[in-house]
């Protein structure tokens, strides 16, 4: 009888479609490989609603909501400066997910977004400090890291934490290029992958009322962003800007292809805020194209449904990191308005970098808008699928899983 291997996955981002598709598809991945597997999800009890787009239901797999108590805060700025790793045992909900990992075999760190680095996220860095207090080991499992900026005392607490992080873990993984550079910065030995979301490649029906609402007619998708919520545009680009931008590069396709739908999907959900909802940034900027081939998609939809609206897209133009991943993942041609390094590092290592156009200070005057807009129009000429791109992305994935799958089973 082969022995039963226990895996815990902290870290899991929510409210967000594409990391919603890298926990499915990394979770179906275990369960197909490896049989010995069981997995428990821990996450924190006030997110039950945003959580069940990402379960997978299977008796292998265990969702487990922990209620987080008050006095997390003061704690957490004691663990991860002072490191002071003790007190987690003392706090009821740390002293669940410390206990979870300490009776667990494998630590998993959830594949998403750049937590250790540009966002500097204490919550991620200080569960994954106590994975390391637990003494299981941890696989930090297709994420992106960097920049560690040293401005502040804070910035370099963070980054010496991160450093000590990076080279305590088991495995580590990173899914794009830029990454792998800042991995050698720290000393930290990796694995070169690509996001976990091209572990699967979902077949479901899209819903009626999608159809209903693109109406039988081709279509492309359109994924905007909001990008003041992020530390390269934060207190120097404006909201109007954006509505400026992304209307222009509307009217671009639209003036192209006159003949398509643009169907606009957003991928952020569930956070009940103007600046965390993409939807909302979404109908301000369909109200300022006014034209009624555009539609946006009502944010309930999860990301398999969204995959199979891709597949069946002309082509896609996103400023978000996985609608790039999902028109890879399903072989839609694309054009990519990249705005951090993992967009462009991801391309990069798939050999796509001629279809990313870095828009990290488009926005900052009319004439360096009207410039990208010459560079959009150009890249609008040339599309065309390429299977083969897909092909090494989940290639490059499957490479990634299967020396985590080997290290997990000595």
């Amino acid at each position: 009888m082969k022995k039963i291997i226990r895996i815990v996955i902290i870290n899991q981002p929510l409210c967000n479609r594409g990391d919603e598709a890298a926990h499915k598809a990394l979770v179906r991945a275990m369960l197909k490989e490896m049989p010995e597997a069981r997995i428990q999800i821990p996450f924190p009890k006030r997110s039950v609603e945003v959580m069940k787009p990402f379960v997978v239901a299977n008796e292998r797999v265990e969702y487990i909501p922990v209620s987080l108590y008050r006095g997390i805060t003061p704690l957490k700025k004691l663990i991860t400066h002072r490191g002071w790793l003790w007190l987690s045992a003392l706090h009821p909900a740390l002293h669940r997910y410390l206990s979870l990992m300490r009776h667990a075999d494998w630590i998993v760190n959830a594949p998403g977004g750049i937590c250790l680095g540009g966002f500097q996220n204490w919550n991620h860095l200080m569960f994954l400090m106590m994975a390391h207090h637990s003494k299981t080991p941890i696989a930090y499992v297709g994420r992106s890291i960097g920049p560690f900026p040293v401005d502040t005392v804070e910035n370099q607490i963070f980054r010496e934490r991160s450093r000590q992080m990076l080279q305590e873990l088991s495995f580590l993984s990173l899914r794009d290029g830029k990454s792998e550079v800042y991995a050698k910065e720290m000393g930290a030995s990796y694995v070169r992958t690509i996001d976990s979301a091209y572990l699967d490649t979902p077949q479901v029906e899209i819903p009626a009322a999608i159809g209903d609402m693109i109406g039988g007619k081709d279509y492309m998708v359109f994924v905007p962003n909001l990008l003041i919520w992020h530390y390269q545009y934060r207190n120097r680009i404006s909201k109007e800007n954006v509505i400026l931008f992304f209307r222009l590069i509307a009217e671009s396709i639209m003036q192209r292809f006159p003949e398509l739908k643009i169907v606009m999907l957003p991928q952020t959900y569930g956070y009940g805020t103007y600046h965390g909802d993409d939807i909302n940034i979404f109908r301000e900027i369909a109200a300022a194209i006014n034209d009624e081939r555009v539609v946006v998609v009502p944010d309930c939809y999860d990301s398999d449904v969204q995959q199979c609206i891709i597949r069946q897209a002309r082509f896609l133009v996103g400023a978000r990191y996985h609608s790039i991943v999902f028109a890879v993942n399903n072989s839609v041609p694309f054009v990519a308005l990249s705005y951090e390094h993992k967009i462009v590092g991801m391309l990069t290592d798939l050999g796509k970098q001629d279809r990313c156009i870095d828009i990290i200070h488009s926005l900052d005057s009319e004439d360096s808008i009207r410039e990208t807009l010459e560079v959009f129009n150009q890249k609008l000429s040339h599309l065309s699928p390429d299977p083969d791109a897909r092909d090494r992305a989940k290639n490059l994935c499957q490479s990634g899983l299967a020396q985590l799958k080997a290290l997990m089973k000595k």
